[in-house]
């Protein structure tokens, strides 16, 4: 027998109208739902994947070109006299970050997690030299600029705490290109 049930769905059974068959027909039915909503949990969990990604991408990009060292680097560019560049780097550098961590934190996995308190960890580890130069941390673990003192930090602070690969901008340049790659 053919049925129609309510969501337009065509049922086919046996002439015998034993409730078990039935029973089983709606199993069925179930279990198609519940792969439905688990295809979309699925499809949610991949765009945050993806966020992570992008935002690690992000930040790698901005710690990268911070910590690079040489003549074309960024601070070298600035010797000139002229901070204006610098200083957006740095705050892109934490906006990046700050993306990052939300984006973690939106993932809401161990693995993210641990992500997260490893980022944290570099920036900790370095508060004070941030602080003087105007970056702060909030009660999230985000940074925050204060862009006064960041216009006016002494240039070797700066140079000393975002230059070269053991800088913070170096550290989370590793670590976002970890991150994006797991």
């Amino acid at each position: 027998m053919i049925r129609v049930t309510g969501n337009n769905s065509l049922l086919m059974s046996s002439l015998n109208t034993d409730t078990d068959n039935d029973t089983k027909v709606v199993d069925l039915l179930k279990k198609s739902s519940e792969t439905e909503k688990s295809s979309k949990i699925t499809g949610k969990k991949s765009e945050e994947y993806d966020s992570v990604k992008k935002s690690a991408s992000s930040l790698k990009a901005s710690a990268a070109v911070l910590s690079e060292t040489g003549e074309d680097s960024i601070f070298a560019k600035a010797e000139s006299g002229d901070y204006s560049d610098l200083i957006s780097l740095i705050e892109r550098f934490t906006g990046d970050y700050n993306s990052l961590l939300e984006s973690l934190s939106d993932l809401d996995t161990d693995k993210s997690a641990n992500y997260s308190k490893e980022l944290k960890s570099i920036i900790s580890g370095q508060s004070e030299a941030l602080q003087k130069v105007g970056i702060t941390v909030d009660s999230n673990g985000k940074l925050v600029i204060d862009e006064v003192t960041l216009k006016n930090a002494d240039k070797k602070e700066l140079k000393d705490l975002f230059q070269g690969e053991n800088s913070v901008a170096g550290k989370v340049a590793d670590k976002s290109i970890y991150i994006g790659a797991n």
